[in-house]
């Protein structure tokens, strides 16, 4: 059963070094803070709006002078932890996907975790060009700290990735199989009750969601996402969570849409209502 939380952690990590095919990533947290200032946050997949009744707070934890990853991932699971033990449902903001290692130690830390990954990419580099910190190693760096993950809407991996999804037992659902049904839902049943889930925007296909750092084709819909994560939430207890890698520009706002929609998706299923 999910763990009592009383308040939502926003938590804005505008941190950028390693995005090897376009950049900005920086900007996502601020364009989806200033889209849910201005959304009309009822959600229909709900039936309500997934904000009303819900005590919210925004931390901003750093400023752009924390550019060492080891340093942004300190603080930012200072701070995620600290809104855990306030039974507080933390969601960051990034960011580069390596944002998401700071709180997800400090989500293991508390306990045995497992980790639903919603990306285009594997992620499971051991190190990308020179640096075991990339946002391609993110997912590595996750194995490394004893959690059993598992990846959906994965289109785009390496050899190297292949081998150790293959040596390792790791659970990958490619693209096609979401596309294709949700028999796959049962991998779930390998996870501890513990989740950590976070959202790579480049999970859904670039038609929807264009402004991303490395667009794949073939991704699943928003409605793919709806129905899985309203499964996730039905059967595990999801104690925090992340949305990364959106890259806002003048010419698609319509990927800030759906980033702020699915952070709302995502607060209004840990919050009943």
């Amino acid at each position: 059963m999910p763990t009592p939380v009383t308040n939502l952690g926003i938590v804005a990590l505008p941190f950028e070094v390693s995005t090897s095919f376009r950049k900005g990533t920086v900007h996502g947290p601020e364009a989806i803070l200033n889209e849910l200032d201005g959304l009309e946050t009822f959600e229909f997949a709900l039936g309500r709006d997934p904000f009303r009744g819900v005590p919210r707070t925004i931390v901003k934890p750093h400023g752009p002078e924390l550019v060492d990853a080891r340093i942004q991932q300190a603080v930012a699971g200072r701070v995620v932890g600290e809104l855990m033990d306030g039974k507080g449902f933390p969601v960051s903001l990034g960011g580069e996907h390596t944002v998401s290692l700071g709180p997800i130690r400090a989500a293991r830390a508390r306990g045995e975790l497992g980790v639903v990954q919603l990306d285009a990419h594997a992620d499971l580099r051991d190190s990308y060009e020179g640096n075991p910190l990339s946002h391609a190693c993110v997912m590595r760096r996750v194995v490394d700290m004893d959690c059993r993950t598992l990846g959906v809407g994965v289109r785009s991996m390496s050899d190297g990735e292949a081998v150790f999804i293959r040596e390792r037992d790791i659970d990958v659902v490619g693209a096609r199989q979401v596309l294709d049904g949700n028999d796959w839902y049962v991998l779930l049943d390998k996870l501890p009750e513990r989740i950590y889930l976070t959202v790579d925007v480049d999970f859904f296909d670039p038609a929807d969601a264009p402004a991303v750092g490395t667009p794949e084709p073939g991704g699943p819909s928003w409605e793919h996402a709806v129905a899985f994560l309203a499964h996730l939430f039905s059967v595990k207890n999801v104690v925090a969570a992340d949305v990364v890698e959106l890259m806002p520009g003048k010419d698609d706002e319509a990927t800030v849409r759906l980033a702020a929609r699915l952070v709302g998706l995502i607060v209004g299923l840990r919050f009943e209502g």
